[in-house]
């Protein structure tokens, strides 16, 4: 049995162009939706996350206790704005998956901002479509409009689609992959 879990980091830096989203998907803001709605949208895709570091955490609390913690923890170390975070739908209204982009907290520099990307996720129902792409683009275009100048983020080594997603959008990986105990 594994004792570890391995993350992938990886970094966004300006300057660049604006990056331009895909039109796959309908984004609402929450200031659209409640925050209910938002949390089962994450509770949803953490019960199958490829994320081993989610995975112990839902096996130890279930998925929808995990999704309020994780709400619930993001002010701690983190600003953000409700039109920020976002659910993504499909063209006939069905949910694909979220973001919750972020900025750090103190970390301003020549008035500009670090920032991450809190949770991102896909739907069990909608994945292998590529829509984390699209995701990552909207949640990356949103941190680049309010002034980030790098966007610091991290997936395991086993999420291959992540992976994809963070090199197709031009992030790089800055760092060998590093190991925390599960």
């Amino acid at each position: 049995m594994t004792t570890y879990y391995e993350k992938i980091p990886f970094v966004w830096e300006e300057p660049k162009p604006l990056i331009p989203v895909p039109e796959r998907l309908i984004f609402h803001s929450l200031n659209d939706v409640s925050i209910e709605d938002f949390t089962a949208a994450i509770s949803c895709a953490m019960s199958s996350s490829l994320d081993r570091s989610d995975q112990k955490a839902v096996r130890e609390l279930g998925a929808d206790e995990v999704a309020a913690k994780l709400i619930a923890q993001v002010s701690n170390d983190f600003d953000y704005e409700p039109q920020w975070w976002q659910l993504g739908y499909n063209n006939v209204g069905e949910l694909v998956g979220f973001i919750q982009p972020v900025i750090y907290r103190g970390c301003r520099k020549e008035n500009l901002e670090e920032g991450t990307i809190y949770y991102i996720g896909v739907v069990p129902k909608q994945r292998g479509k590529r829509y984390i792409y699209d995701l990552l683009c909207q949640a990356t275009h949103i941190l680049q409009k309010i002034g980030v100048w790098q966007i610091f983020c991290d997936t395991d080594v086993l999420n291959a689609p992540m992976i994809r997603a963070f090199q197709d959008v031009g992030y790089r990986q800055f760092a060998s992959p590093w190991q925390r105990p599960l």
